[in-house]
């Protein structure tokens, strides 16, 4: 019997079976989706034409009642807040609510903890972006469960804070405007050092 006929089949077969392994691969997702209280936290977002890396998400609690999550996007992963600050490229912060709350109680609380991690000169500095990131979220009378507050920077271009996707408050051109807002969560005085754990990768929050 002449087996030479039957290899043209077992080689296309081979082939075939590779195409199919290798087509399969190019769908299946670089890094796993998060869900956190119902909340789709997705491993990677396009900022200002570059693709930045989820560094962390977790929760904000205050005492038993869950408030926001929040999930931090960098150029590159690091577990050290200095080294965030640093670091060159766009970058994300977004929170995403799990209760109401007014825009003026949102407001405060970051007003509070931006004046907990900042010097008196940082402080002093920062006072005009503080008068137009008050006038933001009092003019927000509710951000409601499941709305978004995505603070974003943009290197050359300055910072933006949209609500539940629509752009608010013009640009925040002083340059450490984002970084100073990072320090809410990643600062020496944290909203919450579980929290803070959390966005730098370093503790897995659950549901």
């Amino acid at each position: 019997m002449d087996h030479t006929a039957h290899k043209p089949l077992r080689t296309f077969g081979a082939t075939a079976s590779l195409i199919a392994a290798l087509a399969a691969a190019s769908f299946m997702p670089s890094a796993q989706a998060l869900t956190l209280h119902g909340v789709d936290i997705p491993p990677q977002v396009d900022v200002g034409g570059k693709t930045l890396t989820l560094n962390g998400a977790g929760t904000r609690y205050v005492f038993f009642f869950k408030v926001y999550t929040a999930a931090l996007y960098l150029p590159q992963k690091s577990t050290q807040p200095q080294a965030i600050y640093n670091m060159a490229g766009p970058k994300e912060l977004k929170l995403t609510l799990l209760r109401d709350v007014s825009g003026k109680e949102l407001g405060d609380k970051l007003n509070e903890g931006i004046k907990n991690n900042l010097s008196p000169e940082e402080f002093s500095a920062f006072i005009p972006s503080l008068v137009q990131l008050g006038g933001l979220f009092a003019q927000k009378s509710q951000i409601k469960t499941g709305e978004t507050v995505t603070i974003r920077e943009i290197p050359g271009k300055g910072s933006t804070i949209a609500i539940d996707g629509v752009p608010s408050g013009g640009v925040f051109t002083e340059p450490q405007f984002f970084n100073s807002m990072l320090k809410i969560w990643l600062g020496k005085n944290p909203a919450e050092d579980r929290l803070k754990r959390a966005l730098l990768g370093n503790e897995a929050d659950s549901n």
